[in-house]
């Protein structure tokens, strides 16, 4: 293993990757600054950390320094193709229902908290995706679910014109 920094440990077979150049990153411009701060720009303030407990107001607050590791560290993320397992996990809370039994289990919703760099990221490369690439061209035209402008009563009207 190879120590990075104070307290960060990288697997050497990460170190490797980042090393090499890799064709997939060429159709991925890297992130910049720019783009970094608007994302962190429109963060909620008020929404639960996830389960390494950094907040939005934490992530706000950081210096431009501080903004340009996580920069670095997301603009690695894409360029390997690597999601950290840290960035996958998610805190899962039990919320009641209003005016349902709380003695039920079937009273209660699920709630996963993410964790905020992971919700950064998906920002960046939701951003990224839909203004270097055309929804058109990597969503089918029979999708309609998560796409602006594609409610169910439009896939409704679709569905009964066709």
């Amino acid at each position: 293993m190879i120590i990075v920094s104070c307290c960060v440990t990288l697997d050497p077979e990460i170190i490797r990757k980042l090393a090499i150049h890799s064709p997939s990153s060429e159709k991925l411009r890297a992130f910049t600054i720019g783009e970094l701060n608007g994302v962190v720009k429109h963060l909620h303030p008020r929404k639960a950390p996830g389960p390494a407990q950094i907040t939005t107001l934490m992530i706000r607050e950081l210096p431009h320094e501080g903004l340009k590791a996580i920069l670095h560290l997301l603009n690695a993320i894409t360029r390997i193709g690597y999601w950290p397992r840290p960035l996958k996990r998610a805190k899962i809370i039990m919320i009641l229902k209003p005016g349902k039994d709380p003695t039920d289990v079937t009273s209660y919703r699920p709630i996963s908290l993410l964790p905020v760099m992971s919700k950064i990221l998906e920002k960046l490369l939701l951003s990224r995706l839909t203004k270097d690439l055309p929804p058109q061209t990597w969503i089918p035209s029979h999708q309609f679910g998560f796409r602006k402008g594609h409610s169910p009563p439009a896939h409704r009207y679709h569905t009964e014109s066709l």
